[in-house]
């Protein structure tokens, strides 16, 4: 089995951002977006969030627009520049695609560097940049409901 075997599809490309209600309208402007198709997390009435995300839809994908806010989570994440951080792909095993990377060198990085992370909307594991060419990827296994 190989890892093209595996991926789905690219889910969504994960941006950093200073301003993500000024990037989201940016994106929404951009791309025809409807207000009530991006997806906001936490709500926007959520004041003492650590990060807000929001989930632009755009070609079958998702531009993910990251504002870390607090300290801690831009800690957590390695407190990286604005710009395009990582691109996420669907896989259909995630457990298979983390041992086939391995096989190729590839080593957890990231926020899940110690294994696979479980979201319960679905299982997700980053993969070190040292390995994959400077690029962030992150595979994810959307769990049935």
């Amino acid at each position: 089995m190989k890892i093209s075997d595996l991926i789905v599809k690219v889910r969504h490309i994960g941006v950093i951002v200073d301003d993500v209600k000024a990037s989201t309208e940016l994106y929404r402007k951009l791309y025809d977006i409807d207000e009530q198709d991006v997806r906001v997390v936490p709500p926007w009435d959520v004041a003492d969030a650590e990060t807000r995300f929001t989930f632009v839809p755009v070609g079958g994908m998702e531009f993910e627009l990251i504002q870390p806010i607090s300290d801690t989570f831009k800690d957590f994440i390695g407190n990286p520049p604005t710009g395009i951080n990582h691109i996420a792909f669907i896989v259909t095993d995630l457990n298979k695609a983390v041992e086939l990377m391995a096989q190729k060198g590839v080593r957890l990085g990231h926020v899940t560097k110690d294994g696979i992370l479980d979201m319960k909307r679905s299982k997700v594991a980053y993969f070190n940049p040292q390995d994959t060419g400077g690029v962030l990827l992150e595979f994810v296994e959307p769990v049935e409901d």
